[in-house]
């Protein structure tokens, strides 16, 4: 094997070296937060309601069950890293290699005098090359970082009860859930006001915008009616509520009280005089 080609092989294994080191990085640092998320919605609940035949304790399904799904999301985002040509790498960080490189490795099995020479130029070109500087050192920290940081992080949540979802919020919404999808909790015939069925118990209150429903066949507008409280039943309000007969006018030329309908004629037939006197009659008598 020529001196370039050693060379060139090391800082290749080197590279890809520290490739598998990020790798490893994404897959604690998802699974990490795969795990945190598993504990903060209680998956041990869901485990043990679904009553499964598991050859392992509930215990150890989340945080195998992290792993595996954070291997899953590692693989996809390394797939292509063994695809990276090093070659271009290396030249682009040396641009005196630029082909020259390229050239040696594909005539790596020739050997003449042209060949040869380039090989050793190469070789003293590669000298100045090492695989830390195909891929950032700041980069390789920063990973590290984020990667201890959410390993702190699930720690704290495992810990840390007052971060998991209640269990009783999670049961209820399970139940709702498992109502929902085997009909439990649909319901048939009319509604009252309150939105309950009819028959069944009600808050007897109307608390948000009037609706339309469904009583007793009939499609009615649950509005309160005036001055009947939030107690009121609409099927005890009568068909002719609310409507008034309007009464007539009261005749502006009513000067004096206490004026029946029957007076009324006889009490125009006076004079401006006489009505004068009566208005101040009626002024005096309501000041007794």
């Amino acid at each position: 094997m020529s001196d370039f080609l050693d060379k060139f092989l090391k800082i290749r294994s080197g590279f890809f070296s520290r490739m598998k080191f990020l790798f490893i990085l994404d897959l604690v640092t998802f699974s990490s937060i795969l795990y945190a998320i598993f504990i903060i919605l209680n998956a041990g609940f869901f485990l043990e309601k679904a009553a499964l035949a598991l050859p392992i304790p509930i215990k150890f399904i989340p945080p195998l069950s992290a792993f595996i799904l954070a291997l899953l999301a590692s693989v996809l985002r390394h797939k292509k890293d063994k695809n990276i040509n090093v070659t271009l790498l290396i030249e682009k960080k040396a641009p005196a290699l630029n082909e020259k490189l390229r050239t040696a490795y594909d005539n790596r099995h020739e050997s003449n005098v042209i060949i040869d020479s380039l090989n050793e130029h190469v070789s003293d070109l590669l000298m100045g090359v090492s695989s830390s500087q195909l891929l950032s050192g700041s980069r390789i920290v920063m990973k590290l970082l984020v990667t201890v940081i959410f390993i702190a992080g699930a720690a704290t949540i495992s810990s840390s009860p007052e971060y998991w979802i209640p269990v009783e919020k999670i049961e209820g919404a399970y139940t709702n859930l498992s109502d929902t999808l085997t009909g439990n909790n649909q319901t048939t015939g009319p509604i009252d006001a309150v939105g309950q069925p009819v028959g069944q118990k009600g808050g007897g209150e109307i608390f948000s915008k009037p609706k339309i429903a469904s009583i007793e066949g009939k499609n009615i507008d649950l509005t309160l009616v005036s001055g009947t409280g939030t107690g009121f039943d609409v099927r005890d309000a009568s068909e002719t509520m609310n409507q008034f007969i309007q009464s007539a006018d009261y005749p502006v030329d009513v000067l004096g009280s206490n004026v029946s309908d029957g007076g009324y004629s006889m009490l125009m037939k006076k004079t401006e005089t006489e009505k004068e006197l009566i208005n101040k009659y009626a002024v005096e008598r309501s000041k007794i």
